[in-house]
């Protein structure tokens, strides 16, 4: 049933009793008679006990009670989590569901502090098995006999609910479901070795309701004391004889290392997503699991929620009976816009699931072992294997994931060595479709007079005044200033995979993933870390270096004046880095940018909800984003236009800033630049047509 669609909010007057009364929202009844559970030690491995949770009645009369299951006692050992009297119980009748929940404070006598403390719902084995293969141990009707055992399977987990006559909404306050990672080996298997790990008397279900203390906390200190809502929804049935007044839940207390928080079905409109992105907020470092319902959209899903598919309510794990929902859905990758540039960006493939007529964007783990010799992954993130000659190559890789069943598909990424475009101090440099070099602008210093006879080139970056290009073989050549040895490539020099141009120094990077700079060291731009390595790009800003790593982090030296070489703390996930003048830029795998250092002209400003960015490029006080549909966003320094993007500008496969203006290429291989053109650096030579990266 959709959940959040209007047409599902129903009443159904026929199927409410007289006892229910009318449905209202949350307020405190008197605590229930019932003893504090306690659990009792046995045992000498660490269990924190099994309990019954029981409703009975509807409406005013709901009663909500905590009792010890017989024949668990054997499963118990520390006399020191409590499970008191409930604090509060409501019901809610809307479209053919009664949605009931129930608040319980728990204490923690334990030795230690419990984290994440869940009640995990449990399906007991053997002689004494729960009703159809689920959590419910008994239900009784009104009527005084045995439910139907068909409902057992019914009765689904929810987040607490409140209601008016037409609609309920999510209790925020107490909102604890929590579902699990059900895979072999997964997150429910370590929540299993603590209560029975060979799952000979339970089993547990991958749901439950999680404790938190009155602050929102996930911790539960020693003596301390939390509060969990247990929340479930039963059918209505059509008589009243046949409706249940009672039944049992079988949970079982476990702690878990992962803190999550769970998209209910409930909570699958615009602000069900604001909710759950709060609630995440709270809890730094909290995973989002957003249950595919059919009421999802792409809008919809929380920000990086992972979709969760089926969640199993009855049945062992292989062969599940009931499920709270279980989409279906069709798996598929897409190659990035780009190819991926060798020493430089390394995007990943996009993973789309079509499911309930949507398509969701998921996250893959590409699984390069099919074209190692072209590709290798680091913590998820994909580059280039560089072999000489540079040339492009393509690699059919598997990408896999876990989601609705779907376990892996391939797709064809390319790589390539072309970086077509530099743009200097005063003047541009470009890489042509015959791998020959053109220069323009200013050239004062001989930094657009091109070395006679130049050709075989792969990549070319422009300094202050001077120019850089690596050739297909992996040497590198240099011209125009050379006060400050910037021209002086190291003798022997070669496995070179990209290069950069800074203010008066050169860096180059090798094929072994180690840095090799020559030129000025006046503020130490020269100084490569000691025992740096594993090295998959680089870029020189005006007196700083930085280099980006096969992990995803980013290291940087020399000038830090304005704080350009000072890493943000904890920045990870980064596919490629641009080094400005003053400033430094970071792109991040997920398409967005993180910017550092000075900010005199507004170079740091990233525009809010920039997105899609699939390289940067920072100028000498401005920073130029490239996104994935071909469009260029600018912003920072305009003084002279240049972060004023040409209007209808489109197409665009590659950027480079200048101190002063910007040129971008496109698909069909011409080139446009904005910006001041004091000497000529944004007038692109006619019919010009550079290399397609």
């Amino acid at each position: 049933m959709n959940l959040t669609s209007p047409r599902s909010w129903l009443l159904l007057p026929a199927l409410l009793l007289a006892a229910c009364g009318q449905t209202s929202p949350p307020s405190s009844t008197a605590p229930s008679s019932a003893v504090p559970v306690t659990t009792t030690p046995t045992q000498a491995a660490t269990k924190l006990g099994v309990v019954e949770i029981e409703f009975s009645g509807i409406g005013s009369h709901l009663k909500a009670t905590a009792l010890r299951p017989l024949g668990t006692l054997d499963l118990t050992d520390q006399p020191c989590v409590t499970i008191g009297s409930s604090l509060l119980q409501t019901t809610a009748d809307l479209g053919g569901k009664r949605y009931m929940q129930a608040t319980f404070p728990v204490t923690n006598n334990c030795t230690t502090s419990l984290q994440n403390l869940t009640y995990v719902a449990v399906r007991r084995l053997g002689t004494t098995a729960t009703l159809g293969d689920s959590a419910i141990t008994s239900m009784k009707t009104f009527g005084g006999t045995d439910a139907a055992v068909s409902i057992a399977v019914q009765i689904l987990p929810t987040q607490p609910l409140y209601g008016a006559r037409t609609s309920v909404k999510v209790e925020q306050t107490t909102a604890d479901l929590q579902v699990f990672d059900d895979t072999a080996g997964g997150e429910l298997d370590g929540l299993q070795s603590q209560v029975d790990a060979s799952r000979t008397t339970y089993d547990l279900l991958p749901y439950g309701f999680v404790t938190t203390t009155s602050s929102g906390s996930r911790v539960i200190p020693v003596g301390g004391t939390g509060q969990v809502t247990f929340a479930l929804s039963v059918p209505i049935q059509p008589s009243a004889a046949q409706d249940v007044f009672s039944f049992r839940l079988l949970a079982s207390a476990a702690t878990n290392s992962v803190t999550s928080i769970t998209q209910g079905l409930e909570e699958q409109d615009a602000a069900g997503r604001t909710a759950v992105e709060t609630r995440a907020a709270a809890l730094p470092g909290a995973k989002i699991l957003t249950l595919l319902g059919p009421a999802l959209t792409p809008t919809t899903q929380a920000t990086n929620g992972t979709l969760v598919c089926h969640v199993r309510v009855a049945g062992p794990r292989t062969a599940p009976t009931a499920t709270l929902m279980n989409t279906t859905g069709t798996l598929s990758a897409s190659a990035p816009t780009l190819p991926i540039i060798i020493g430089g960006t390394q995007r990943q493939p996009s993973g789309m699931l079509t499911a309930n007529g949507y398509q969701f964007a998921v996250n893959f783990i590409p699984n390069i072992s099919l074209n190692s010799s072209v590709l290798s992954v680091t913590n998820s993130l994909v580059h280039p294997v560089a072999s000489f000659p540079l040339k492009r190559k393509s690699a059919l890789v598997r990408v896999d994931v876990g989601v609705c069943g779907q376990t892996a598909v391939q797709v064809n990424l390319l790589t390539s060595p072309f970086t077509p475009l530099g743009a200097g101090y005063q003047h541009s440099v470009a890489l042509k479709s015959d791998s020959t070099v053109v220069a323009w602008g200013d050239n004062t210093s001989g930094q657009s007079t091109v070395p006679a006879g130049l050709s075989g080139v792969v990549a070319v970056s422009a300094g202050y005044r001077h120019s850089v290009a690596l050739k297909s073989d992996g040497t590198v050549v240099a011209w125009g200033d050379n006060t400050s040895g910037q021209l002086n490539v190291p003798a022997g020099l070669s496995g070179v995979v990209t290069v950069a141009g800074g203010g008066l120094h050169s860096v180059a990077l090798k094929s072994d993933g180690t840095v090799v700079a020559w030129g000025d060291n006046i503020s130490g731009q020269l100084n490569v870390p000691a025992g740096l390595s594993g090295v998959v790009t680089v870029s020189a800003g005006f007196m700083h270096s930085v280099a980006l790593k096969s992990d995803g982090t980013v290291v940087a030296w020399g000038d830090n004046g304005a704080g350009q070489t000072s890493v943000p703390a904890g920045l990870s996930g980064v596919v490629a880095v641009s080094a400005g003048d003053l400033h430094s830029l970071a792109l991040k795998s997920d398409g967005t940018v993180v910017a550092w250092g000075g900010n005199g002209r507004g170079q740091l400003n990233v525009p809010a909800g920039l997105s899609g960015v699939v390289a940067v490029s920072a100028g000498g006080l401005h920073s130029l984003a490239l996104k994935s549909d071909g469009t260029v966003v600018a912003w920072g320094d305009n003084a002279y236009g240049q972060s004023t993007v040409p209007a209808g500008l489109s197409g665009v496969v590659a950027v480079a800033g200048g101190f002063y203006h910007s040129v971008a290429s496109k698909s069909d291989g011409t080139v446009f630049a904005w910006g001041t053109n004091n000497y000529g650096q944004s007038t692109v030579p006619a019919g010009l047509n550079v290399m397609i990266p």
